[in-house]
């Protein structure tokens, strides 16, 4: 079963601006959405300096919000986070479009 982006991007919260669309890491369940938000606004003020932080924040928050992770990360849980975030440290654009919207919820 194939899920066209169009698909996804109707089921974002409508109260959310066009760059939230274009992140590739928030739920697209809007209750999983806004407790995306809401957590990840509650830890970047401690983490901001760091932007390898800021990325392994965002990879953890949503597999936290979408039930793929629980509260003790397995050895596989904790390996499939860090290629995930390396993942996005090492392409460029995913990386500044984290930073971006990390510098947004931050406004």
């Amino acid at each position: 079963m194939s899920i066209k982006r169009s698909d996804l991007e109707s089921k974002i919260p409508k109260e959310t601006d066009s760059f939230e669309k274009d992140f590739f890491l928030t739920p697209v369940k809007e209750s999983q959405h806004l407790q995306y938000i809401e957590l990840l606004k509650n830890v970047l003020p401690y983490i901001i300096s760091d932007e390898g932080k800021i990325v392994l924040a965002q990879v953890m928050i949503a597999l936290k919000v979408e039930g793929i992770i629980g509260r003790d990360l397995s050895v596989k849980q904790r390996k499939m986070v860090n290629i995930i975030s390396e993942a996005i440290l090492t392409q460029p654009n995913k990386k500044q479009a984290a930073l971006r919207f990390a510098k947004r919820l931050l406004k």
